[in-house]
């Protein structure tokens, strides 16, 4: 199992290109399983990938066996001559401060000062330990909440700086890998607490879905997949489409030529709609299906001078037939 584990790691990071030779890593570890996990097949692989690393640890505050957790995480850095990156935060005063929930906040933490490390060290990039069994919660998080087919295909091997080495690896054979290796990771009590919507996916609803079908997990796994590679052409139609329609794009404003969406699904219509906001705001916060609908219909009737504003954040309008432009 040790060494299956090692390889699919290595595969993943090689396939998806993950990291480069020469290139150095920051390793965000909390001590768990899953990290401890992650951080021990990175060192493993060291030679082999050429790579340096550096290990990233956060103290949230919230509970007593966090400094333990620290310790725990500094020595096996110290043991193996790898450097330890540590910051200790009161979340649970921050987020209230900040008005934002403890979970949140404590990611906003984490990822933060992640990328402050990156940048500190001249890193290539941050590896984070999500496992197969996140990907499914997130999927299922995601369907949940309400989500289109992007949601639907949970994460990727690569976000930005983010990788994922454990994408395609079990939690069994995570656990399986550190009892094997004699690794004791610390275990936060708070994940076996129905506190958080993620915690009753993972304790209450996959569990039930795993009676129904024992083979759940690789099913949505694979499902995922499926559901990617089409996600992926949508994508690639749509920045083509994008690339044609866009007239002229500055700070203030995006001119873009709307016949030829004309005789496009109202699936790539809608999608090039969001990625024009996008382009604009640099995010989709607050942006709903009814306003990309809306638009859609101002540039159906396509009448020179008329609006589609939405508060303060942009204004679209029609310059002239087939032609308008949001600022």
């Amino acid at each position: 199992m040790v060494d299956k584990i090692i390889d699919i790691v290595n595969n993943n990071i090689v396939e998806n290109n993950l990291i480069s030779r020469g290139d150095r890593v920051v390793v965000a570890v909390s001590g768990g399983p899953d990290s401890m996990c992650l951080l021990d097949v990175l060192y493993k692989l060291k030679e082999k990938l050429e790579i340096e690393l550096e290990v990233a640890h956060v103290n949230h505050g919230i509970r007593k066996e966090s400094d333990d957790e620290k310790i725990y995480v500094e020595n096996y850095c110290k043991e193996r001559g790898i450097s330890f990156h540590y910051l200790k935060v009161d979340i649970p005063a921050l987020s209230k401060e900040q008005k934002m929930s403890e979970e949140a906040c404590g990611r906003q933490v984490r990822y933060d000062f992640f990328e402050k490390v990156r940048k500190e060290t001249n890193s290539s990039c941050i590896a984070v330990a999500h496992n197969l069994n996140d990907n499914v919660e997130t999927v299922l998080l995601n369907e949940i909440r309400g989500c289109g087919l992007k949601g639907l295909t949970g994460m990727d091997f690569k976000f930005n700086y983010i990788i994922r080495p454990l994408l395609t690896i079990e939690k069994k054979d995570i656990l399986l890998y550190n009892n094997k290796l004699g690794i004791n990771p610390c275990f936060d009590k708070t994940n076996e607490e129905q506190i958080y919507l993620r915690n009753k996916i993972r304790l209450s609803l996959i569990p039930y879905l795993q009676e129904l079908n024992p083979n759940f997990i690789a099913n949505i796994s694979r499902m995922r997949l499926i559901l990617k590679e089409d996600n992926d052409f949508i994508v690639d139609y749509v920045d083509k489409l994008m690339d044609k329609i866009i007239i002229k794009e500055d700070n203030s404003q995006i001119v873009f030529n709307f016949s030829l969406l004309k005789n496009e699904h109202e699936s790539i219509k809608k999608r090039v709609i969001r990625n024009i906001i996008e382009k604009k705001l640099s995010n989709l916060d607050g942006i709903e299906s009814i306003h990309v609908l809306d638009i859609i219909k101002l540039i159906n009737n396509n009448i020179k001078g008329k609006k589609y504003i939405i508060g303060n954040k942009f204004t679209i309008e029609i310059l002239k037939k087939d032609i308008a432009v949001i600022y």
